[in-house]
């Protein structure tokens, strides 16, 4: 009887490069890996927690911003995980900025968009007796905040007085928005919101409206104004209280 071929030897043995085969194919994976331990152990550990800082600023910022980097250096400074929203409450804490936006690109980079304050008006406070006092002087933003910074620039804005108080400065910004639209062409030097509202404009006059009816005062006054400016050059230099019912009172 004819014996039958077994079927092991039909198949065919593998040769020694076939058997080395799926070591060479996964052998890159193993240098990668080898290479990323590597550098990771030969890394400075300091450079790995060090925090990549992108700024988005205005080309003239009002302060200078390494006192920015100041505020937010203790809260990058060796972290392995940035708290966007602790810098971006460090970063609000500075007067001169409105707004800080900050966008995260990777565990340890950030891009910190800022949105300074625009002035709209110069601020005193009613009551110091020196500007040299602490919060004595500031500005009001065109939000209509009040904000004191530790650097005053030079600015030919409207000069304002009243309290430091939210209430006080809301009202007061409110009222000179229409006080400014009421008066134009003529222009607003100085407001000074107390007991009463009291208006200074160019070139020289003063303009006493009280603590009520302050429309309808400046509305008469607007109307006086109009023709006593044709007989009397003077007026441009003088007073006029509108306290009155239907008159008020002129002075030089």
């Amino acid at each position: 009887m004819e014996n039958k071929p077994s079927r092991g030897r039909n198949k065919r043995q593998k040769t020694p490069v076939q058997l080395l085969m799926p070591l060479v194919k996964a052998a890159p994976f193993f240098i990668v890996l080898g290479l990323i331990v590597w550098g990771v152990l030969s890394t400075n550990p300091a450079e790995l927690l060090k925090a990549g800082v992108r700024w988005d600023i205005a080309k003239t910022p009002p302060i200078d911003l390494h006192i920015l980097k100041e505020k937010i250096k203790p809260l990058i400074q060796d972290k392995y995980q940035l708290d966007l929203h602790e810098i971006k409450l460090a970063l609000e804490s500075e007067p001169w900025v409105n707004k800080a936006d900050i966008e995260r690109f990777f565990w340890n980079t950030i891009q910190i968009k800022i949105e300074f304050q625009q002035i709209a008006m110069r601020w005193e406070h009613s009551q110091c007796k020196s500007k040299e006092q602490i919060n004595c002087i500031g500005y009001i933003s065109t939000q209509g905040a009040l904000f004191i910074p530790k650097k005053i620039s030079p600015s030919d804005v409207i000069l304002a007085h009243s309290k430091p108080d939210k209430n006080t400065i809301t009202q007061l910004y409110t009222d000179f928005q229409y006080y400014r639209s009421s008066v134009d062409p003529m222009v607003i030097k100085t407001f000074s919101k107390t007991n009463i509202d009291q208006l200074t404009l160019e070139p020289n006059v003063t303009v006493i409206l009280g603590y009520q009816k302050q429309k309808e005062r400046l509305d008469r006054f607007l109307k006086a104004y109009s023709e006593l400016k044709k007989k009397n050059r003077k007026v441009k230099q003088a007073t006029f209280d509108m306290r009155y019912p239907k008159g008020f009172a002129l002075s030089y």
